[in-house]
């Protein structure tokens, strides 16, 4: 029980960080708005249609500012959080129902202790990957795989190879079961 004592106060800070992070990220865009607001002439408008019509992202790839990304990375990390709050709690509800049998017990105990794990590998291996550079970065570990999404437009060879590192060292999964993604940015 003390683990998962220690996981809840560990939860309680990672929300508490991520409201934060939402709240700075929010503000940053709001301030980047204000900011971006000025008189224009009309040839500036001409030059920014022209470069709107020359635009050469391909159609279906979202390109986001980085206080989308910010944002959304929080909201991704705050919906994780509530996911695995949700079925801890779901968990914890079989594992004290008397009415189930020991096997049902054990077996959402295991899983109790496989999902902390899980959350506590996600949070070390982005940390660890922020401190690296990558920041913004979301890992999410499932029964096979692991995906990885991290704020740039392109990753080289050494960066993919760091990432798996990191990953695989972390988390514990194999380089073929690593699955990273970048998010597009207009940076």
């Amino acid at each position: 029980m003390k683990i998962f004592k220690k996981w809840k106060q560990k939860k309680q800070i990672m929300v508490a960080m991520l409201a934060v992070l939402i709240a700075a990220a929010g503000y940053v865009n709001y301030s980047g708005f204000e900011f971006a607001t000025k008189e224009t002439s009309s040839t500036e408008v001409s030059n920014e249609t022209a470069k709107a019509d020359d635009d050469e992202t391909p159609v279906g790839e979202a390109v986001l500012t980085s206080a989308e990304v910010a944002n959304y990375v929080a909201q991704a990390k705050l919906t994780r959080e509530q996911t695995h709050e949700k079925a801890k709690d779901n968990l914890e509800e079989i594992i004290s129902n008397k009415t189930l049998s020991e096997a049902q017990q054990q077996e959402a105990t295991k899983k109790l202790t496989v999902l902390s794990e899980n959350l506590e590998k996600e949070v070390a291996a982005e940390e660890l990957l922020g401190s690296k550079g990558f920041l913004n970065s979301i890992v999410s570990i499932s029964d096979k795989s692991t995906d990885v999404m991290i704020q740039k437009k392109e990753i080289s060879k050494v960066e993919k190879a760091q990432i798996e590192d990191i990953v695989t060292r972390k988390t514990g999964c194999a380089v073929d079961n690593i699955v990273i993604t970048t998010i597009q940015t207009d940076d």
